[in-house]
């Protein structure tokens, strides 16, 4: 709350600190050095004369800030001890965030059931663009070691970032492109992981310097892995008797082939920092090669639909039976990626009343995969991105804070190969948005407002299969979506130590490239997908109830929430088979080997409703350390509410737990239990998923050296019971279990 107070002095007033700053270094700069400044008294305040005051207003107090609704941040130690190699895996501890893994060199966050396209995952503000969002068998182009803070946002903030940020935004802020003026002439950070399991490798280092209003970066990574191990065997041969009848299969125990993983890159970045504006500019490179675990997908002969109208159809079906034949597990999928990234930024502080601050950002990403089968290229996935954002942070009005934007995206991609999965495209977007937060006493009200305009114009005029009985599939010229998004949010503080918040935000998604155009075999996959030019926008409604309490030794937070989507976009079995050799789709595999199952886009509406919970408290302060507790739980369920209210397939199960912790700034050891429960609701031609028990354990220490800098060692444990753990929101959980137990033990300096 603002105050508007008028000091008026007019008393004599011996010695004036206010009347030796201003005046003194205005009269007396000869007498000042910069070993022994020396301020001399004006004269009227040596001979005690009055001095006389100029009135100052005194506009109002900054209020503390209000924290940001549905906004978890990930920094520091905490942020060090659980990165990963994936970013699916750093963040898998995180209340309603899992982690969609395709073997160990793909892992996705996955926010209260959604991903995808519907997940937006950013590199210092601008969107990664690599082929994440297209399917689940493809790695997020960064490293996670390179990170400094890791922002997971579901308030909303999500309007400035577009339709595919209806289910969350995940922020990784690495500082490639200098912001600060450097205080040491060279300054960085060199860090080295080592897995037990599998022999994993993981390190990298990054490099600070400059003078003056210059500043460098420099950054580079290793990671390297071979196949993971696993407790038990690699396919649930529980899943292949009962949903294929199969009784005799070719399996592995203890690993998983084909699952190993190299990847390098590294970074360089150089700005200019003014006194009220700064621009600076970095380029970076990745090269990604994995491999991928066979089959993610199976046939159902009891589900079929979808396309009745395109073949007749027939009782007696196949399913993938070459999955479990001698060749099931020989290692021939395999993935090579590499990105090439430029980024751009420049920020104008406080250039008028009223204005904090104008900001550009803008980034230009090369991006292609090629997917091989047998060491033979067989898809190119080509991604061509351009996307900007300019803002305008205010605070001119009274107890409102704000920001304008405008952002735009210029895409071109391919999947090109054997078959043409998906054809050049060209998709353009276009959007103009504005937050606003309004504080006053107790209250916070914030909402937001985004107007979106996306064209997607596909360069072919047909969909055709050569050697194939079905017709060509005629693509339009061009589509166009209008999408309107809105957020808002009422928070309010009856004490200092309570906090209750009520969200509500509106969002509508166009249908992404592959949900329009997609149509032709992915091997690493094993599927055929068939999009659709008629999908709608999709459209979320969703409310977030949530408290939390805060005092000197506990805290808790408890919120729900219910997201009802309607046009929900998702990928459906349709019970038919596509024929590689033969380039046919049919109702029954000729040649069981060369078959994949053919899924098609469609929309239904479908409803989410979760809750997330944690409590942490301090249980004994001691003279070395705290002992700390923490109790957590999150739950989601998933289900369309048309039809006969399936489930939506691949939701993460109810999870709670418990965190015991010891330790000072120093050194820390932390034990963590989590119980997932069975996944009994895995959706239609899906298979459920049984409950496990997951123990971790960490420990650190941090050896100040003063002079040259800080050592900081760390080791971890996974899995320490070793279970089989099948994850719910994988393709490959019936092929591909998670890793068993595994230590990690590491070593980070900086200086």
């Amino acid at each position: 709350m603002l105050l508007f107070v008028r000091y008026i002095v007019a008393a004599v007033i011996p010695v004036s600190i206010m009347a030796i700053t201003e005046n003194a270094l205005a009269e007396n700069t000869a007498h000042e050095s910069t070993d022994n400044p020396v301020m001399t008294l004006p004269e009227s305040a040596r001979n005690g004369s009055a001095i006389q005051l100029t009135p100052i207003d005194i506009i109002g107090a900054t209020p503390e800030p209000v924290s940001a609704p549905n906004t978890s941040i990930l920094e520091g130690r905490s942020l060090r001890l659980r990165q990963s190699d994936t970013l699916g895996q750093t963040l898998h501890e995180e209340l309603g965030i899992s982690n969609a893994s395709f073997g160990p060199g793909v892992g996705i966050p996955v926010i209260r059931g959604l991903t995808g396209s519907r997940v937006r995952i950013l590199q210092n503000g601008i969107g990664t663009h690599d082929a994440t969002s297209l399917s689940p068998d493809h790695a997020l182009a960064l490293d996670t070691l390179f990170a400094h803070e890791i922002k997971i946002l579901r308030g909303p903030e999500i309007v400035r970032y577009g339709g595919n940020a209806i289910g969350g935004i995940v922020d990784i802020s690495d500082g490639r492109i200098p912001e600060r003026r450097v205080k040491k002439t060279v300054s960085g950070t060199i860090e080295s992981r080592y897995d037990t399991n599998a022999n994993g490798t993981h390190s990298a280092f990054t490099l600070n310097t400059g003078k003056d209003q210059l500043a460098f970066n420099l950054g580079g990574f290793f990671r390297d892995r071979n196949d993971i191990r696993i407790p038990g065997k690699a396919i649930d041969e529980t899943f292949a008797t009962q949903q294929l009848g199969l009784t005799e299969i070719t399996n592995v125990s203890g690993k998983i082939p084909n699952t190993d993983n190299t990847a390098m890159g590294g970074f360089t970045g150089i700005s200019w920092l003014g006194n009220q504006a700064m621009a600076g500019m970095s380029v970076s490179h990745t090269d990604n090669r994995y491999g991928i675990p066979r089959g993610s997908h199976h046939l159902d002969p009891n589900h079929l639909d979808g396309l009745e109208t395109i073949l007749p159809r027939l009782d007696d079906l196949t399913g993938f039976e070459d999955i479990f034949g001698p060749q099931a597990l020989f290692p021939n999928v395999r993935v090579n990626m590499r990105q090439t990234r430029y980024d751009f930024k420049s920020e104008w502080y406080e250039p008028i009343r009223g204005i904090d601050s104008v900001s550009f950002r803008y980034g230009l990403v090369d991006y292609g995969h090629t997917e091989l089968e047998g060491g033979t290229p067989f898809t190119r996935f080509k991604n061509d991105v351009g996307e900007g954002r300019l803002e305008i942070q205010q605070s001119a009005l009274r107890n409102l804070t704000g920001t304008y934007g405008v952002q735009w995206i210029d895409r071109k991609f391919s999947a090109l190969g054997v078959e043409t999965f998906v054809p050049k495209t060209k998709q353009l977007s276009l959007g103009f948005y504005t937050t606003q937060t309004y504080t006053r006493d107790n209250w916070s009200l914030q909402g937001g407002v985004r107007f979106e305009h996306s064209r997607a114009n596909p360069e072919a005029s047909e969909l055709r299969l050569r050697g194939s009985a079905l017709p060509p599939v005629s693509l339009p010229g061009s589509l166009d979506y209008q999408a309107v998004s809105a957020s808002a949010t009422a928070q309010w503080n009856p004490r200092r130590d309570v906090t209750a918040t009520l969200t509500f935000n509106h969002g509508e998604r166009p249908p992404d490239i592959q949900e329009l155009f997609a149509f032709g075999p992915h091997l690493s996959t094993r599927s055929f997908e068939i999009g659709n030019v008629q999908l709608k926008n999709e459209t979320v409604n969703m409310a977030d109830l949530s408290f939390e309490w805060k005092t000197e030794r506990l805290s808790a937070r408890i919120n729900g929430y219910y997201n009802r989507t309607d046009d929900f976009i998702y990928l459906r079995n349709t019970g038919l088979v596509y024929e590689v050799d033969n380039e046919v789709i049919r109702q029954r595999c000729v040649s069981a080997a060369e078959c994949v199952s053919v899924f098609a886009y469609g929309q239904r509406s479908a409803e989410f409703i979760g809750y997330e919970s944690r409590i942490d408290a301090t249980l004994y302060q001691l003279p070395y350390g705290n002992l700390l507790l923490s109790l957590f739980s999150d739950y989601v369920r998933g289900r369309f509410v048309n039809g006969d209210r399936d489930d939506v397939p691949r939701m993460p199960p109810l999870r709670y737990g418990a965190e015991l912790g010891f330790g000072n700034p120093i050194w820390n050891t932390t034990l963590r239990f989590t119980r997932a429960e069975a996944q009994r609701h895995p959706g239609q031609n899906e298979t459920p998923t049984n409950s496990y028990h997951l123990l971790t354990a960490s420990a650190d220490y941090q050896l100040k050296t003063h002079q040259w800098g800080d050592l900081w060692l760390f080791a971890k444990g996974y899995n320490l019971l070793n279970e089989e753990i099948r994850n719910s929101v994988s393709f490959l959980r019936n092929f591909a279990p998670e890793p068993g137990r595994s230590f990690i033990f590491g070593v980070r300096a900086t200086f």
